[in-house]
């Protein structure tokens, strides 16, 4: 490929970094591809548990930063936020909500005492606990901090999932919560998805950069 197009290497890599600052590709082994298409569909949780993980555990080590010992959180289904639970230790003392039966799991892992996980209906493919009962169980919480899963993020920040049901129980959450982060890698950005649930003077986003 450098032969063919009469360029350097070292002018490849630095092509390449451009485009990925300006979230136009993700860099992988070997290359780069394009970033997910403009509308984003669904992924399986164990597909996304394995993607980008260097990256999910930069922000997850960001969000854990932001929380003060004996606060109360939501910590919402998703990747990032999965990898955000293995990192919560008991020292901090907080009271956790989540909607996520694998989160709360490692959060007992890690001995946290108080994790409560919310009664509703289990979505397989994304490993979420939602619906009716989610939505009236959140409503009698009150949050410091909640911290959102997000399937995509547009160029103006608005942040979108790919479910209106899950989209219900986020907006719930920040409803509920002093303030609000989305936990996002780089891939999620320049996109949409089905349903938008929150813009940029809701939820902070954080990300690997």
């Amino acid at each position: 490929m450098v032969q063919d197009l009469g360029i350097s290497f070292t002018t490849i890599r630095r092509d390449l970094l451009e485009l990925e600052e300006q979230g136009m590709i993700i860099r992988v082994h070997g290359g780069a591809k394009p970033l997910r298409d403009k509308n984003v569909a669904e992924e399986l949780l164990d597909e996304k548990l394995s993607e980008n993980v260097i990256a999910k555990k930069e922000i997850a080590a960001k969000a854990l930063d932001c929380i003060k010992k004996g606060e109360t959180i939501f910590l919402d289904a998703g990747s990032n936020t999965y990898y955000l639970s293995q990192i919560i230790k008991p020292e901090l003392e907080l009271r956790i909500l989540t909607n996520s039966i694998i989160n709360a799991q490692e959060l007992a892992k890690n001995g946290n005492n108080f994790v409560n996980i919310l009664g509703g209906r289990f979505k397989l493919k994304t490993g979420a606990i939602i619906g009716y009962e989610a939505i009236k169980s959140i409503q009698q919480y009150s949050f410091d901090i909640a911290f959102l899963g997000v399937n995509a993020v547009d160029n103006h920040y608005n942040l979108y999932t790919t479910d209106d049901d899950e989209a219900q129980v986020k907006e719930q959450a920040i409803k509920q919560s002093r303030f609000a982060f989305a936990l996002a890698d780089r891939s999620k950005f320049n996109s949409k998805s089905f349903i938008k649930f929150a813009s940029k003077n809701e939820v902070t986003v954080i990300s690997e950069d």
